[in-house]
């Protein structure tokens, strides 16, 4: 069993390395087969990269965050997103939550690169994600389970209309998570990812002097976080918050 649980965790983290690096590749205009072939090597020095380099998170923490050739400091994402999909990946294991999370998670990751980096997601992507959602939908037919994700996307669009809050494609991959989970889980998903989004945003106005009107933030990794802990947790946390109400 604890070896199972590493084996997920360490898959998560190697997928998301070479996730990234094909996304950067992609973003930097490489060739194929250049794309997945080509060794990696620092984007700064050009110095090709050891095996020891290349280890995810501990490769970070071996070279302190920086290159160990020219010393350039490492953008701190990389390894947080791959701790993050190895301990999603972990989790799915270990809850034993349906298969096709696993599939979930990997575009999620995907839109949370883009989200992070360019504060926009890809409508090809969250398209093919959505669809995606919608099959497995299907699939496990499940009516209830609609009706919720449905009028928070109806909301959030019409709120759209007298001041923007919610980007077309947040909206898209509220509505694409909500429909794969029951109504009670959509619910603490939803709020939970506003409340990390609300908790984020004050940290960073803090640290940053930024006027809030003026603060971007990126949904979808809030979003992810939100989805996974309702998963997990969500009808747990339904049923205390109603009780707590009680009171």
């Amino acid at each position: 069993m604890i070896l199972m649980y590493i084996f997920f965790f360490i898959l998560g983290t190697v997928l998301a390395s070479f996730i990234n690096a094909t996304l950067y590749r992609i973003d930097n205009e490489y060739k194929y087969p250049e794309i997945l072939v080509k060794g990696s090597h620092c984007e700064k020095c050009k110095h090709d990269l050891s095996w020891i380099d290349l280890i995810p998170v501990l490769g970070f923490i071996i070279n302190r965050g920086r290159c160990k050739y020219c010393k350039t400091q490492i953008n701190i994402y990389y390894p947080i997103s791959e701790l993050l999909l190895g301990l999603s990946f972990l989790a799915v294991y270990a809850y034993s939550l349906p298969s096709y999370t696993y599939v979930i998670i990997l575009f999620l990751f995907i839109l949370c690169f883009y989200d992070i980096k360019e504060m926009a997601i890809p409508q090809n992507i969250t398209h093919v994600f959505l669809v995606f959602c919608i099959l497995i939908f299907v699939f496990n037919f499940q009516l209830s389970n609609i009706y919720f994700p449905l009028a928070i996307a109806a909301f959030l669009f019409l709120l759209n209309l007298f001041k923007k809050s919610f980007g077309i494609g947040d909206i898209l991959v509220i509505l694409g998570l909500g429909i794969l989970i029951s109504w009670k889980q959509a619910m603490v998903f939803f709020w939970l990812s506003i409340i990390i989004a609300l908790l984020y945003s004050l940290g960073y106005i803090a640290l940053t002097n930024t006027e809030l009107k003026k603060a971007k933030i990126p949904m979808v990794p809030f979003l992810s976080i939100a989805y996974i802990v309702s998963l997990m947790y969500g009808d747990t946390i339904f049923w205390y918050i109603i009780k707590l109400l009680q009171l």
